[in-house]
């Protein structure tokens, strides 16, 4: 059975708990700390981003559309469906010739509450453009558009993009392709099932300064935070409060990895098991402070993360969420 790393608290009882596994990695897989099975398998799920990213990067493509550094970031989002995201998705499209139709990630409500609340207001028509994953989607029929590959079936695990995607996580990973399970992800595109320690490695591997494309997606997204979530978003706060040595990305179902740069570059990888990802912020900021990679001073900025206050409908404070593990060191 997984550690507990997080109790929720209710008026001073547990009211529930959340258990996970830790695992802190060097570039050649080897743990600095962790907490419960680390070779534990579950899907990296919007985690993969940075890593999807990279066969684009090195094909050419971003020379030839003359792609910027906030719509390559864009990329690697899941974004909040703000102002800025959506247009910069649709200089996306528009420079590759392609529209919102060709997306087939779905469509959701914005993850920014007040955006979803002014599009409803509005009575304005949810597209796949508000979809947060609508940035990777671009960047997928980016990379058919200017390979000249099919662009209907660009989310199938045999396209093109698509395997070589599924080399590159199983480049940064460690894990033979044909060790890879693929999965559906929530907007449709192949997700990879990966083991808790190997997610870890692959952000040491971000954060390493000597590897391409590596060096230059950890620079995108450290020099472009709001893009890569957005207001009110713990990845962005996060990477402004460190100033560009540290990447964070979310996953779906209690996912959460974060490269970061410091005398040697470190991966840490979390997976909540029950799924939920209220704790895994807190979590992660706790794993900071064990391992001595993260100020008070930082840690004041993010405060709101480090212990998250319920309040009920009449708001009305009814309890926080206490983080509550010690992590082993190797």
């Amino acid at each position: 059975m997984p550690e507990i790393v997080a109790e929720v608290i209710r008026n001073e009882r547990v009211e529930s708990r959340h258990r996970g596994y830790i695992a802190v990695a060097t570039t050649n897989g080897s743990l600095l700390a962790s907490l419960g099975e680390v070779q534990f398998r579950t899907y990296i799920r919007s985690a993969a981003k940075p890593f999807q990213i990279m066969p684009l990067l090195t094909s050419g493509a971003v020379e030839h559309f003359q792609f910027t550094d906030k719509e390559l970031a864009v990329i690697m989002a899941s974004h909040n469906s703000e102002s800025f995201h959506l247009e910069t998705v649709k200089s996306i499209l528009k420079k590759i010739g392609l529209t919102v139709e060709h997306l087939k990630c779905g469509s959701h409500l914005p993850l920014h509450k007040p955006t979803a609340k002014e599009l409803l207001i509005q009575k304005e028509r949810l597209t796949a453009l508000h979809n947060n994953c609508s940035g990777k989607h671009s960047g997928m029929l980016a990379l058919a558009v200017y390979k000249k590959w099919p662009l209907a079936t660009y989310l199938n695990p045999e396209h093109p993009v698509q395997v070589e995607i599924k080399e590159t996580i199983s480049g940064f990973s460690g894990v033979p392709t044909d060790e890879i399970h693929v999965g559906v992800d929530g907007c449709s595109a192949p997700v990879f099932f990966l083991p808790v320690k190997n997610m870890a490695m692959m952000y040491a591997e971000l954060s390493e300064r000597n590897t391409e494309p590596g060096e230059r997606v950890f620079n995108l997204m450290s020099a472009n935070p709001e893009m890569i979530a957005g207001s009110d978003r713990f990845d962005t706060d996060l990477m402004q409060a460190l100033a560009g040595r540290a990447v964070s990305k979310v996953g779906a179902e209690g996912v959460r990895c974060l490269g970061i740069r410091g005398s040697a570059p470190i991966g840490i990888a979390i997976k909540i098991d029950d799924g939920s990802g209220r704790a895994s912020a807190a979590v992660m900021l706790e794993v900071l402070a064990q391992l001595d990679l993260i100020s008070e001073a930082e840690l004041d900025k993010l405060s709101k993360y480090r212990k998250p206050v319920f309040k009920n409908h009449a708001g009305i404070e009814t309890g926080f969420i206490n983080v509550n593990f010690k992590l082993y060191f190797w």
